[in-house]
């Protein structure tokens, strides 16, 4: 670990390959001189600390440890004049010593190399000791450690983003948030990780804090949203922290669905201060008069269609940066496996104008004119990673403009531009996924396990395919503990149209993971 944080950088990453084969005795450790091999033998040859060079400078160059280190400065900063009376020094001090000068000059370039983005050992052993604990504890508890990666993240709704997909991809569930369960915090419940109250736009720490405190008063959990207003603090908990809270699915443990929830927040509201009010009134009264009014009665939640999904999924988007019941994209997970080339969150791996595929949801869309009078448009895309911005020129635009939907999933080509983190799409083509299923999609290929597969599975699969006729092929990859690899297998009574109806029930039988699609029969 200690040799892995100081390599990792400029310089010293060139020869990653080289210390990895000369760590496994893949390639002979060479030395630049027989006077260095002490110093640099802990590292197979090649200096890799800062502290190396300042050792070589002694050890070769006659330096003093002061000196040595004033080196390394020079080297740091890379200042041409002071390297040149450097380099004088330490040639002049290895010529006494019995080395040559070319040799000299050959360490002093090797040394300035390395120095110039070393990395010092004591700040590599402080680093990977904090590595190691974190590595330690993502192994041993990684609900736990996610939790916490997730809470320290909570502010920066993009890098939350990313780290709610790498727990996913970790196979750790996420819960929605929950007035009942929830703390500003995410935490972990029987390895599951609740999602933090605090990670929902419009709901501060002081109304967190009074809707525990209130919870904990009433044993624990609310019965329904009149049970909680009454309850609360209403001068520390408005209205809008409720919507928001019922908006982001904190509330879906009462009876009922969201769009009751906001629309009755003023009606609950206005139910709470009375009772409230009748409350305080009898405490003050001698006989508790005015504690039976009659307000007691609980309204009932106003009739009213629910959201949509996607109105559902759009409003967890606006209020907490991303999707927490589902994405737009997991009906499309096959088709991001076979034909997206790119996250979207992963711009610094991303080569600057390379040709990509993305596939993601569209959210924004903006419209313009060029001062030439050309049309111009700029779609932001989103997946679960985090989102670009694409940019259609009008050739683009004319040719596949009217397909663009907020909200609408699509497949986009294009050349990739990045710059200081961000990536930018330039698009060439866009298409919906219901024509990147019809169009590009040649064959589906289904990987079974015929050790775990039922017969009752094989005659779910067989109906499905039946249900679903249509003209991509089918292929099944046998995988077996008697068979050395799998054996892939055509499919010949089984061509099928793949319908979100029939990618759903195939990921209930085989699962998502065992879904292949390819463009190419």
């Amino acid at each position: 670990l200690f040799a892995m944080n100081a390599l990792y950088r400029p310089g010293p990453m060139d020869l990653i390959p080289s210390y990895i084969d000369r760590k496994h005795g893949k390639e002979v450790v060479e030395y630049p001189h027989p006077m260095l091999e002490g110093i640099l033998a802990p590292t197979y040859g090649i200096p890799v600390y800062q502290e190396q060079v300042m050792q070589m400078a002694q050890v070769m160059g006659g330096y003093t440890l002061g000196g040595a280190d004033l080196l390394r400065r020079a080297m740091g900063k890379k200042k041409q004049s002071e390297m040149d009376k450097q380099r004088v020094t330490f040639v002049e001090g290895a010529a006494e010593k019995g080395v040559p000068e070319k040799k000299a000059n050959e360490v002093f370039d090797m040394m300035a190399k390395f120095a110039g983005y070393g990395f010092n050992k004591s700040h590599s052993a402080a680093y990977s000791v904090v590595a190691y604990h974190t590595a330690y504890l993502k192994a041993h508890y990684p609900a736990e450690f996610m939790a916490a990666v997730l809470t320290t993240e909570m502010a920066d709704s993009s890098k939350l983003a990313i780290a709610l997909d790498a727990t996913r991809v970790a196979g750790i569930e996420i819960l929605p948030p929950c007035v009942n369960r929830s703390d500003a915090k995410f935490t972990v419940e029987h390895g599951r990780i609740r999602f933090g109250l605090g990670a929902i736009k419009g709901v501060g720490l002081g109304a967190i804090e009074a809707l525990v405190e209130a919870r904990t008063k009433a044993g624990g959990a609310f019965d329904d949203l009149f049970a909680l207003c009454k309850d609360l603090d209403l001068r520390t908990v408005g209205k809008k922290t409720l919507e928001a809270m019922a908006s982001a699915g904190a509330l879906d443990a009462f009876e009922g669905h969201r769009r009751q929830f906001v629309d009755s927040v003023d009606l609950a509201w206005t139910y709470a201060q009375k009772q409230q009010a009748d409350q305080a009134a009898g405490q003050s009264s001698l006989f508790g008069a005015g504690a039976e009014t009659g307000s007691s009665v609980v309204p009932a939640l106003p009739h009213c269609e629910p959201w949509t999904k996607g109105e559902t999924l759009r409003y967890e988007r606006d209020l907490m940066g991303f999707y927490v019941s589902g994405h737009p994209l997991d009906s499309y997970a096959a088709e991001v496996g076979a034909f997206a080339s790119v996250k979207l969150g992963n711009a610094e791996n991303i080569m600057h104008e390379s040709d990509q595929t993305a596939i993601g949801i569209v959210t924004e869309i903006t419209r313009r004119t060029t001062k030439s009078g050309r049309p111009i448009a700029f779609v932001t895309l989103e997946d679960t990673t985090g989102q670009a911005e694409v940019v259609l020129f009008a050739q683009t635009l004319e040719k596949c403009g009217h397909l663009i939907t907020v909200d609408e999933v699509m497949m986009v080509r294009g050349k990739a531009e990045t710059s200081r983190g961000d990536l930018k799409l330039v698009a060439k083509d866009i298409l919906p996924m219901w024509r990147v299923r019809e169009q590009l999609v040649k064959a589906l290929t289904l990987k079974i396990d015929v050790d775990v597969t039922t017969e009752a599975d094989v005659a779910a699969l067989k109906a499905l395919c039946e249900q679903h006729p249509g003209s991509c092929k089918v292929y099944f990859e046998i995988a077996s503990r008697t068979l050395p690899r799998p054996v892939r297998m055509h499919a010949r009574t089984a061509v099928v149209d793949l319908t979100p109806e029939l990618m759903k029930g195939l990921d209930k039988i085989v699962g998502r993971e065992s879904m292949v699609l390819e463009s190419e029969a």
